[in-house]
């Protein structure tokens, strides 16, 4: 549907308040498993509730089309008390969150999200959920192979990449690390789970983390529905593990929706 259409469509509904709760109405119909959606009044701006299962957090988005990552990223690993965790690619930190309850105050989050203003926008729904664990950790990095300065496009969306030149983005220069080197010089020396939506650069990222596999024995969740230099990430993705002989398992979800699961929950 191209944007004049949707002008004009959008002229006829209502705006504010009452649009969100039309929304609402509609999501919840249709609402996922073990997900539900609600609306907190009483503060500046719309702020939105999510239920899942039993962890119910607050975010500025509404989460009615992308509440069921909780679902998927969690299809073969639960992040539980006490774990340590990484985010890649944590985009307005709606997983991080979400993350941070369950491993509890004896847990760890990273969340690894170069963009600047999505680092904002995480800080924000983190700020909106003081009740759970002070257990994140948000780390302004880029995930790759080596250790350098990384040309990144800046978009504020879930489109920034230093693989892919989405619309309206700038360039800047971004630290990106292994999460070999990151491990040593952070001392981390228990890791359970690494959710990865990082725009392309997965297979990068995975290079840069042959040791902390061997050492450490991560769960994954990779995002491998990219398509890089014509081909989709999943192959690359399932090829890497291949060859190190890892548990591995690619599952596809909704339309395109193509995670890749690695690890010992795979067993």
């Amino acid at each position: 549907m191209n944007k004049k259409v949707k002008k004009i469509i959008s002229f006829f509904f209502p705006k504010g308040i009452l649009k969100d709760k039309i929304k609402l109405f509609f999501y919840n119909a249709l609402k996922p498993k073990n997900i539900s959606f609600g609306l907190k009044t009483g503060l500046p701006g719309t702020i939105y509730r999510t239920t899942y299962k039993d962890i119910t957090l607050f975010t500025h988005e509404a989460l009615y089309h992308i509440a069921d990552d909780f679902n998927y990223y969690q299809h073969f690993y639960n992040v539980k008390d006490g774990d340590v965790v990484i985010d890649a690619g944590a985009n307005c930190g709606h997983l991080t969150v979400l993350f941070s309850a369950y491993a509890g105050q004896n847990g760890k989050v990273y969340a690894f999200e170069p963009d600047s203003i999505n680092i904002k926008r995480i800080s924000e729904n983190m700020a909106l959920n003081e009740n759970f664990p002070k257990n994140i950790r948000i780390e302004e990095l880029l995930l790759w192979n080596e250790n350098k300065k990384i040309g990144f496009y800046e978009a504020g969306t879930v489109a920034s990449s230093a693989i892919y030149v989405p619309d309206d983005a700038k360039c800047v220069q971004k630290d990106a690390v292994t999460i070999d080197s990151w491990c040593e010089t952070n001392n981390i020396g228990r890791l359970d789970f690494i959710k990865m939506d990082i725009e392309g650069a997965e297979i990068e990222a995975l290079d840069g983390c042959k040791k902390t596999i061997a050492e450490l024995s991560p769960n994954f969740a990779i995002a491998s529905y990219h398509m890089v230099n014509g081909e989709m990430t999943y192959i690359k993705v399932e090829d890497f593990f291949r060859r190190l002989d890892y548990p591995f398992k690619t599952v596809r979800f909704r339309g395109n929706e193509i995670i890749t699961f690695a690890g010992p929950a795979i067993k």
